[in-house]
């Protein structure tokens, strides 16, 4: 998900805060006078943030701030990490790491955190909307790194994200902590601990030990249907999903398709319905250079399916020799003061500013003023899981719609390639998000791959899940919509099975079902004049001169690294000419 369109940044503002220049794109608005978020708005409309050592109230919409003493500082003093909410009752909860107990004993030799080593976490509660607080209550014994956001659910129930340092080997392990009496007793869910997966295993440009190793400083978001998406940092390159319901027990977690250098994003629901994320790509995503010297945005309508092309709001690129921390822009917050209207503050670079909702949203980077030359292809795969393709050593930069995307870009192509797999859905399924997931988000071409769930025969069923004739119609409906809306098409078919798959529930090989349902969409891609990546017929070829395709894929059916670089060529050349077609357009 990373936009290469730097030469399009608009030097609007440019100031030295002591740790390089920070500059800023169009319509981003410097505002030097706020604090470091995060920050809530009371019911009076005073707007509330907080410090090392007290609060800091507005009440001219952020233009100056008063001190309000929170607690007694010969005990207590906050880290920058924090977490700040007002929730719909009036009750403010304030969750910070206490530095006056800081007491920092690592080593990674002898396996990470050493007795002693503590940075405890801290809950404080105001019931009357920040007019007074009572005393700090202690949350979480040991080392914590980070506390970053706290959200109230629909439910009423607040959810905290925490983490707390584990030994052998060093990381760190994950805790959501949930309250269903506004903060005044908290449970402990069960912990999200990567054990080695995560850390710091071997060289990472940029980073040194293991302290930071594991799945950390996460970003949590209630979704439409009521499951929550964590977001973890983990250090490969991209976020790690997990997803709860209620926020005591979660998922085992896949890897995201968000481009991610290792440093944590925010997610906040903004009044308009989006969901608004900020965070940090790798400046130079190859060499992994340049961690922290972007910041992105990036909006989505869908609960984080589909996001919006990340638009570069700041940058403080380091120079050649210099020390690359002190051009970082990192550990954002967000506030919206107004609807539609957010500030974007960050610890670590002191980065404020503030921008408009509706400058941003747009799916393409490129502004209507901007050279058409300047314009990217997007595209998006719509598919199941093989499509979706991350999963257990499977990484999103190897799955082929992230070879596809690497491979155009190679040939000199700007092209943005978007993946919205969901694991076990069907053509049905498909269908009816087509308009919210697909169609809204403008793009210039599809792929369409489904198929392996459709023809699927459940154990104690006779037959499959969808009829051939429902598949059918299925896929020609979603030709002819997107088709509609003046999208290019490529239809796919699946790949095979290997031989030591999972059976149905029949106990046949279920390539015995998949191979007419794979016949089906050749006809349908001649019927509707749409092109074809046909890799059933090329694992099948494969598989007759003596190749074994189960050596492809993890289990059988889903590809593995190996089995994704093998389908990733065929895309790239049926869709590589309709992209240079599509950019040829842009600049006649």
């Amino acid at each position: 998900m990373r936009t290469v369109f730097l030469a399009l940044l608009l030097v609007v503002f440019t100031s030295c805060v002591g740790r390089g220049e920070i500059t800023l794109t169009a319509n981003v608005h410097a505002q030097p006078q706020l604090p470091q978020g995060p920050f809530v708005r009371t019911a009076e409309g005073v707007i509330i943030g907080v410090g090392q050592k007290a609060a800091l109230l507005s009440r001219d919409e952020g233009q100056t701030w008063l001190e309000q003493t929170l607690f007694d500082q010969t005990k207590f003093e906050a880290s920058g990490e924090r977490a700040l909410l007002r929730t719909k009752e009036g009750v403010i909860l304030y969750a910070f790491l206490n530095r006056k107990e800081l007491n920092f004993k690592w080593d990674d030799k002898k396996g990470g955190p050493q007795d002693g080593c503590r940075l405890p976490v801290y809950v404080m509660r105001s019931a009357d909307d920040g007019k007074t607080w009572a005393a700090p209550v202690l949350l979480q014994e040991g080392w914590c790194g980070a506390v970053r956001q706290m959200i109230q659910l629909k439910s009423g129930r607040i959810v905290l994200v925490s983490q707390q340092a584990a030994a052998n080997p060093g990381r760190h392990v994950t805790w959501i902590y949930v309250s269903d009496n506004l903060g005044q007793t908290w449970q402990k869910s069960d912990p999200i601990d990567f054990g080695g997966h995560g850390n710091y295993g071997s060289p990472v440009v940029g980073l040194s030990g293991a302290t930071h190793g594991g799945g950390i400083e996460g970003t949590v978001l209630e979704k439409e249907n009521g499951d929550l998406k964590l977001l973890l940092r983990v250090p490969h390159g991209y976020f790690h999903e997990l997803t709860s319901r209620g926020g005591l027990k979660w998922g085992p977690g896949t890897p995201s398709i968000l481009e991610a250098s290792d440093s944590p994003g925010m997610m906040v629901r903004l009044a308009s319905g989006r969901v608004a994320l900020v965070w940090n790509q790798y400046r130079e995503p190859s060499t992994r250079q340049g961690r922290r010297e972007e910041l992105s945005i990036a909006f989505s309508v869908n609960d984080g399916l589909t996001w919006t092309v990340p638009h570069v709001i700041a940058r403080n690129p380091a120079p050649a020799g210099a020390r690359e921390s002190a051009h970082w822009l990192a550990y954002p917050y967000i506030f919206e003061p107004a609807p539609g209207q957010l500030w974007i503050t960050t610890m670590q670079g002191s980065l404020r500013v503030a921008l408009a909702e509706t400058d941003f949203i747009a799916p393409s980077i490129s502004p209507a003023s901007a050279l058409l030359a300047e314009r990217s292809v997007r595209i998006i795969a719509l598919g199941d899981s093989i499509t979706k393709g991350a999963r257990p050593n499977v990484a999103p930069t190897q799955i082929f719609t992230a070879l596809l995307q690497t491979g155009l870009r190679a040939h000199g192509l700007r092209a943005e390639v978007h993946n919205v797999g969901i694991g076990g859905e069907r053509t049905d399924q498909a269908l009816e998000r087509l308009t919210r997931d697909v169609i809204s988000q403008r793009p210039d071409i599809v792929t369409v791959m489904y198929g392996t769930n459709d023809s699927w025969v459940d154990a104690g069923k006779k037959e499959s899940r969808l009829t051939i004739e429902q598949f059918t119609d299925n896929l020609r409906l979603l030709v002819t919509r997107l088709a509609a809306a003046n999208i290019r098409v490529v239809l796919m078919t699946e790949p095979r099975f290997g031989d030591k798959n999972p059976r149905n529930g029949l106990g046949e090989d279920p390539n015995v079902r998949l191979a007419p349902f794979m016949q089906r969409c050749r006809q349908v891609a001649l019927e509707v004049k749409v092109s074809l990546v046909d890799h059933f017929e090329a694992w099948t070829r494969a598989e007759t001169r003596g190749l074994h395709v189960q050596d492809w894929t993890t289990d059988g059916c889903h590809p593995n690294p190996v089995g994704h670089a093998e389908l990733a060529p065929r895309v790239i050349a049926v869709v590589e000419p309709l992209v240079r077609e599509i950019l040829n357009s842009y600049s006649s």
